[in-house]
């Protein structure tokens, strides 16, 4: 995406102060999205929101053109992906919208300026897509070199599925795990805290508390860059290969296990508040 932000410092527009963004896509309900947000891609942090269905193509805000991108012509450093044909539009506050796997024939001519709402073309099979035919959408910070998920700036979808939390297992510095529904008493120290991952859907929030306290937190909400990694934030920065040690997984957070018994308390929370927790009383020596 060096095209990009080249472009982005080459532009320089005024446009009205930034509001709630539409969706890309009208009609939309609980099972819409195929692939949240910093999803496991190829064992990457995805930057991209992934949809279900075929569908019209919309601008979700207010902005200027920056270009147009044919049959895989560009693929990305920033965030190593296959886009396809994509439209890139540049926003108020250093926001980039990027709408790929379109089709080439459907796309619509498309003046420098690009009022909310104007349609842009409609989906297609130009990327490289477990699921085809169906838009692949990312927000990015060219500011921050940043990646936002879409959920912080679109209007909440209602019923939206809240992330489960299940299969809890604890990883030591040695790589040894322990599975808590069935191991309570395990040696202390550091551990990093996974869940069964969900194939679709990925927390905005996760809490780790031990005897009430917060011991971390991570926030899916942005996926950073620096040093030509990309890693989201908690008490540090967890790369992708911490985030994902394997296709099963999704880090929760880090713990230290000091000896003796303890509350170690569990929570995940979605976009609409709704937060699933767990507890488990646990004795490291």
């Amino acid at each position: 995406m060096k095209k990009i932000f080249a472009a982005i410092t080459a532009i320089t527009f005024f446009i009205s102060a930034l509001s709630a963004f539409d969706w890309p896509q009208t009609e939309l309900n609980e099972g819409s999205i195929s692939s949240d947000f910093a999803q496991n891609k190829g064992g990457l942090l995805s930057p991209s929101m992934i949809f279900s269905d075929p569908a019209e193509v919309y601008n979700v805000e207010n902005g200027h053109l920056l270009l147009t991108m044919h049959s895989n012509e560009d693929e990305g450093d920033f965030f190593p992906t296959a886009l396809g044909t994509s439209v890139i539009i540049a926003h108020n506050d250093n926001l980039i919208s990027v709408y790929a796997n379109l089709d080439d024939e459907s796309l619509e001519k498309t003046e420098t300026s690009v009022p909310k709402g104007q349609k842009l073309g409609s989906t297609g099979n130009t990327g490289w897509q477990e699921v085809h035919s169906s838009l692949e959408f990312q927000i990015l910070d060219s500011k921050k070199s940043s990646a936002l998920n879409p959920k912080v700036l679109m209007n909440r979808l209602e019923n939206e599925t809240a992330p489960a939390i299940t299969k809890i297992m604890i990883q030591n510095k040695e790589g040894q795990f322990f599975n808590l529904n069935d191991t309570k008493f395990f040696p202390s120290g550091m551990y990093r805290v996974y869940a069964k991952r969900d194939a679709v859907i990925v927390p905005y929030k996760t809490n780790l508390t031990m005897n009430g306290v917060t011991v971390d937190q991570i926030s899916y909400d942005t996926i950073s860059q620096e040093n030509n990694k990309i890693y989201v934030s908690g008490k540090k920065k967890y790369t992708s290969s911490d985030v994902y040690p394997n296709s099963e997984l999704i880090l929760l957070g880090e713990a230290m296990f000091s000896k003796g018994k303890a509350t170690f308390g569990i929570a995940v929370q979605d976009f609409l508040n709704d937060t699933k927790q767990l507890t488990y009383i646990v004795t490291a020596y």
